[in-house]
């Protein structure tokens, strides 16, 4: 046990006064599958118009190149860091794009919100909406505020609530 804390010590230069390049990639690394953990149990209405994985790239992108600008120190491994975030990204857009379980994983799914006018209330809780949401939403996207002229309304992977409408 000591040789794996040890290890991970070593791995991602806890305590250092300076970390090498690897040790950041290390932490960069871990903190990219953190930080995409996090803002998944935040639920999607946390991130609004990006999915979850797209979220946290920006926000740690934009941490990371704001330190890059004030600590000199760094400037080398931060923008190395970014650039492996980057990298992850891209590479888990891939799996996503051939996986609809990885994209699950990563990206999260829709959730069925009404159907043929009724309400899935279950669906609702687990997506923290109330039927005040739904209606706010229904108003601003479809001009109407009769849930009885929804088809289907669906909780979207990007925190939208999209809406098909009854043929009339």
């Amino acid at each position: 046990m000591e040789d794996i804390l040890s290890f991970l010590v070593e791995l991602f230069g806890i305590d250092a006064e300076n970390i090498s390049i690897f040790q950041m990639l290390a932490r960069a690394f871990v903190a990219f599958f953190i930080g995409i953990f996090l803002v998944r149990i935040g639920k999607k209405r946390f991130v609004g118009k990006m999915t979850a994985f797209d979220f946290i790239l920006a926000i740690t992108i934009g941490s990371l190149l704001s330190r890059s600008i004030t600590k000199e120190k760094y400037f080398l491994e931060i923008l190395a860091s970014s650039l492996l975030l980057v990298v992850l990204h891209r590479l888990m857009s891939f799996l996503s794009a051939y996986s609809s379980k990885n994209a699950k994983l990563i990206k999260g799914e829709e959730r069925i919100l009404l159907k043929n006018g009724e309400i899935d209330w279950k669906q609702m809780k687990k997506s923290d909406l109330s039927e005040h949401d739904l209606l706010q939403s229904l108003r601003l996207n479809t001009n109407t505020d009769q849930l009885s002229k929804v088809k289907t309304a669906i909780f979207e992977r990007n925190g939208d609530i999209s809406f098909v409408l009854k043929d009339e």
